[in-house]
C-alpha cells in the first residue's frame, strides 16, 4: 500500500511540473504517507497531534520524524479529510519527549523525566549496600546523566526505572555436569533456584543429570554495578602448616593425622571491596603476627589396593559374616559379598575417599558409592539409611550408613562390592 501511495506521488509530483497542483501531499522523512486539502490544514493537524498527545503525559512532546509538504494534483477522492488525516499521522509518527538518560559506558540505558529523577535513582542504588563513615560507595562502571530526547514510551517514573537497573538484562552462561553432580549442587554452586534451572533447560530432567550434558544457566545481572570499598581490622587464626609422609601401609588417598599441629594468631587490616553486597576483593593493607603457627603432620598413603597376600586392605564395612560369596549362584553373577548384619548395624567407609551417588537404585535399594584413588570404587547395597552425601570427603572406618533390607533383598544384610578400573572383583580377597 505504501509503495502504492509513493508511486501514485511521484507521478502526480511530476504532472504539478506541467499542471497546477490542486492538493498538499504530507511527507515523513521524505515518504509521502497522505494527501491533505492544504498545507495550512495538514500543520494544524499535526499540532492538534502534538498538542493531544502533550496533554496525556503531562509533558511537552515533539515529533521524531521530519514532516514536509509538497504540492500535487490528485483526484478529488484522494484527498483525505480532517478525522482520516489525523488517524493515519497518529500512527506514522513517533512522540518524544526532552528528558534525562543515565548512560552507562556510554550507552543510554534509562530514560526518565528530569534530571532530579536521574540523580534520585542513582543516589538510591548506593543506600542498598551502606557502609561506614570512613568507606566509599561508587559505580564498577561509568555512569553519567546527559539530557536528552527520547520516544514518550522509553521515559520512566522513578520507580520503574529503578526496577529496571536492578533486574537489568538476562545473562546466560553454560555449566558442563561433572560426576556427582545434583541439581541442588549445581544450584546452590552458581547462586540460581533449581526451579530457574529447569525453567532455562526445557528438556531437562531433574532426576536424571548425565555427565558432560550442558546446561544453560540464566540470572538476572543488573545494568549498574555497585562498589562499596571498607576497611576492616580483624583477629585471626593462622592455618597450621601441612607436612606430608608418606606411609607405606595406607592406601593411596587415605590419610593419617600424625601431629595435629597449633593454630597461629594475627591481627589484620583488610580493604575489603563488595560488588552489588558480594565480596569481590579482600586486599591484606597491614598485619602484625601474635603467635606462630606449628606445622600438622599427615601421613598420606601411597599403595594401590592389594589383594589378601598384599600389604594395604580395605576395612571391613561392617561387623559379620560372609552368606553369599562373590559368583555364579543359580545361573546368575553375585557380582559382591553379603555380609550378615541386624537392621540398622553401622556401615562404615572400607577406604577414604569421595562420596559418588547416594540414593534408591532399583534392586539395590538404597546405595552408597564411594570413589577412591587408583580407579577403586566401593559400593554398599541395601541400605536402611544414609549418613553422607554426594561430593562428601569421607575416612577410612567412618559412619556412611545403617544395614537395611531396601531393594531385592530377603532380609537385612550388607551387599558390597569392589570395582578397580570398572571390573567387578571379589571382596574377600580384599578385606
Amino acid at each position: 500500500m505504501a509503495l502504492g501511495i509513493a508511486l501514485y506521488f511521484t507521478i502526480a509530483l511530476t504532472a504539478y511540473a506541467v499542471f497546477k497542483g490542486n492538493a498538499c501531499a504530507v511527507m515523513i522523512d521524505g515518504e509521502p504517507v497522505a494527501v491533505a486539502a492544504d498545507k495550512k490544514s495538514a500543520e494544524s493537524i499535526l499540532d492538534e497531534l502534538v498538542r493531544l498527545k502533550s496533554g496525556q503525559v503531562g509533558m511537552d512532546l515533539t515529533v521524531m520524524e521530519e514532516v514536509s509538504f509538497g504540492r500535487v494534483r490528485v483526484e478529488p477522492e484522494q484527498i483525505l479529510g480532517r478525522a482520516a488525516l489525523k488517524e493515519r499521522l497518529e500512527k506514522r509518527l513517533t512522540f518524544r519527549a526532552k528528558g534525562t538518560a543515565i548512560l552507562v559506558n556510554g550507552a543510554s540505558k534509562v530514560f526518565l523525566k528530569n534530571e532530579e529523577d536521574a540523580h534520585e535513582v542513582l543516589a538510591w542504588l548506593k543506600t542498598l549496600y551502606p557502609v561506614e563513615e570512613d568507606g566509599q560507595v561508587g559505580f564498577k562502571e561509568n555512569v553519567e546523566i546527559e539530557e536528552t530526547y527520547a520516544p514518550v514510551g522509553d521515559i520512566l517514573e522513578v520507580e520503574a526505572a529503578k526496577k529496571l537497573i536492578l533486574t537489568g538484562r538476562q545473562k546466560v552462561q553454560q555449566y558442563t555436569v561433572q560426576e556427582g553432580d545434583t541439581l541442588w549442587d549445581i544450584a546452590r554452586a552458581v547462586n540460581i533456584d533449581q526451579d530457574q534451572i529447569v525453567l532455562s533447560n526445557p528438556s531437562l530432567d531433574p532426576d536424571r543429570l548425565s555427565i558432560g550434558q550442558v546446561l544453560n544457566l540464566s540470572k538476572e545481572a543488573p545494568l549498574i554495578t555497585v562498589t562499596a570499598t571498607r576497611q576492616v581490622t580483624l583477629k585471626e587464626e593462622i592455618p597450621c602448616p601441612v607436612e606430608v609422609k608418606r606411609d607405606k601401609e595406607l592406601l593411596m588417598g587415605e590419610e593419617m593425622v600424625v601431629r595435629k599441629g597449633v593454630p597461629g594468631e594475627r591481627i589484620v587490616t583488610y580493604r575489603i571491596t563488595t560488588e552489588n553486597g558480594l565480596e569481590a576483593e579482600r586486599k591484606v593493607l597491614e598485619q602484625e603476627i601474635l603467635r606462630q603457627p606449628s606445622s600438622r603432620v599427615v601421613a598420606r598413603g601411597y599403595l594401590t589396593l592389594a589383594s589378601r597376600s598384599g600389604v594395604a586392605r580395605l576395612e571391613k564395612p561392617c561387623r559379620g559374616g560372609i552368606v553369599s560369596a562373590f559368583g555364579m549362584r543359580g545361573g546368575r553373577m553375585h557380582e559382591g559379598v553379603d555380609i550378615a548384619a541386624g537392621y540398622g548395624s553401622p556401615v562404615v567407609a572400607a577406604a577414604g575417599g569421595t562420596v559418588g551417588s547416594t540414593g534408591w537404585r532399583g534392586g539395590y535399594g538404597n546405595i552408597i558409592e564411594i570413589r577412591h584413588q587408583g580407579g577403586l570404587v566401593t559400593r554398599y547395597a541395601h541400605l536402611s539409611s544414609i549418613n553422607v552425601h554426594s561430593g562428601q570427603q569421607v575416612k577410612r572406618g567412618q559412619l556412611i550408613g545403617r544395614v537395611g533390607a531396601t531393594g531385592h533383598a530377603t532380609g537385612p544384610h550388607l551387599h558390597f562390592e569392589v570395582i578397580i578400573n570398572g571390573r567387578l572383583l571379589n571382596p574377600a580377597n580384599y578385606m
